[in-house]
């Protein structure tokens, strides 16, 4: 998010929650964690201003704060707890597993069968490993396309965000002053303490500017290893693909021999089973997923093809303690048999529909700007006018707006994502009463924002 509006967007959410009294106990418990935790948080996204809200309970689409606020959950882990807090479906997979008394270190069936089940639901990839973090699996995946090409390089889109690492941390959420011409980015780093020639080897590239990705493509295809694509950009929002960008991308990478790797952490098992790649019907080389995969459990893969694949058993490499733990394969196992059918992915798609069409009508009654972008459980709402196709127009959107908007949905009982260039979500534990909740304080929430004017 661009420096100026962030700061303009934390004002004015500061103003809010500094007149509400019902958060007196995370209010203190902000300024003893400052005593013992950089930013009272263990996660830089979960800053807030003036104080992150500490939570103690969730159940379902619900939470409750240290100050007994019950909220709907739009946050849900960053889109990860794809049942809700407390899901049956992954507790008694868990307790399951602690009982059989194997934790980590150690391959078992249950290992072999996880995968067998995941390669069944993502038939476009041969084989699949198993890891922790979305970071590390991100880094695993740049390891076997460098062992496989002999090149050291990699490339992103502009704002996606794949993990902390130093070749990836690059142009997240940059500040459009210093990000360079649309159709060719700057390389920026992502935050403070970066290797500065990993940030300047990182090649950016646009967004549904199909022409523009693929010439700088060609022009430096003898340096890279990989591009990196989110299928749906997701953590600006939720922007999808034009037509034929993805194909764009799948032609140029076979022609220059570059790894084509898709992040499907926020889209696998909610756009689709298969996530982007088979709801876009474009086939990646290698992908990562996570979050979903194992019901927000610790569990991240790599898959693809078995020669890519291959480099992890050889040059590569592929180490982890907690790689393949029992607990978070059994919530995996559990997961993926309760997401295989489909029928809880359109259950998230019609809910993200039905949520669509009450902010429409709502904003068109009381005349604001904006719009809903949104699926597989994602969403965002953007303040704008123009159609919001990549980072550049989603950072133009008004942050002013968003944070006033926000701070009405709090005041109603439900919890949105702090950033105007971030993204909520709902699960499948938001049944009708959650959505109806949601729905009626974006309708009250939009009436806010259309009585503050310009």
């Amino acid at each position: 998010m661009p420096t100026g509006r962030r700061e303009l967007c934390e004002r004015v959410w500061e103003a809010h929650v500094t007149l509400e009294s019902r958060y007196a106990r995370s209010e203190e418990l902000y300024r003893r964690a400052m005593q013992s935790i950089p930013q009272g948080t263990h996660s830089s996204s979960r800053k807030d201003t003036p104080h992150p809200i500490y939570f103690r309970r969730g159940e379902g689409a619900w939470i409750w704060d240290l100050d007994g606020n019950r909220l709907v959950d739009c946050v849900l882990g960053n889109g990860a707890l794809v049942f809700g807090h407390a899901s049956p479906i992954v507790r008694e997979a868990v307790e399951e597993a602690m009982e059989a008394g194997l934790e980590s270190g150690l391959e078992t069936e249950l290992s072999v069968e996880v995968s067998e089940l995941f390669l069944c639901l993502v038939p476009t990839a041969d084989q699949v490993r198993f890891a922790t973090t979305g970071t590390e699996a991100v880094m695993h995946a740049i390891h076997m396309a460098r062992a496989a090409t002999g090149r050291s390089d990699v490339a992103k889109i502009e704002a996606a965000y794949h993990g902390w690492y130093d070749l990836v941390f690059v142009s997240t959420w940059p500040d459009l002053a210093k990000a360079g011409a649309p159709e060719r980015p700057a390389s920026l780093p992502g935050a403070g303490g970066l290797n500065p020639a990993a940030v300047g080897s990182t090649l950016v590239i646009p967004f549904n500017d199909a022409a523009a990705a693929v010439r700088l493509l060609e022009a430096n295809a003898g340096r890279l290893a990989a591009v990196l694509v989110e299928p749906v950009l997701i953590d600006v929002g939720y922007i999808p693909p034009e037509p034929g960008y993805l194909e764009a991308l799948r032609e140029a990478t076979d022609r220059l021999g570059i790894v084509l790797v898709f992040d499907e952490l926020l889209t696998g098992f909610r756009i689709a089973v298969g996530g982007g790649q088979e709801r876009y019907g474009v086939r990646p080389d290698l992908s990562i997923w996570g979050k979903a995969l194992a019901g927000g459990q610790i569990l991240s893969a790599v898959a693809g093809r078995r020669d890519l694949m291959a480099q992890s058993a050889g040059p590569a490499g592929f180490v982890g303690t907690f790689n393949g733990h029992q607990w978070s394969l059994s919530a995996a196992r559990a997961s993926l048999t309760a997401l295989g059918d489909g029928s809880l992915v359109r259950q998230l798609e019609d809910g993200i529909c039905y949520l669509a069409t009450r902010f429409d009508d709502a904003a068109r009654r009381v005349g604001v700007e904006a719009r809903f972008h949104g699926g597989g459980g994602h969403f965002q709402c953007y303040f704008t006018a123009e159609p919001v196709r990549d980072y550049r127009s989603a950072a133009r959107a008004d942050a002013r707006r968003y944070a006033c908007f926000r701070a009405a949905m709090l005041d109603r009982g439900v919890l949105l994502a702090p950033g105007y260039t971030g993204h909520s979500a709902i699960s499948t534990a938001h049944g009708p009463d959650a959505l109806e909740v949601i729905a009626d304080a974006m309708s009250a929430a939009l009436g806010e924002v259309a009585a503050q004017g310009n």
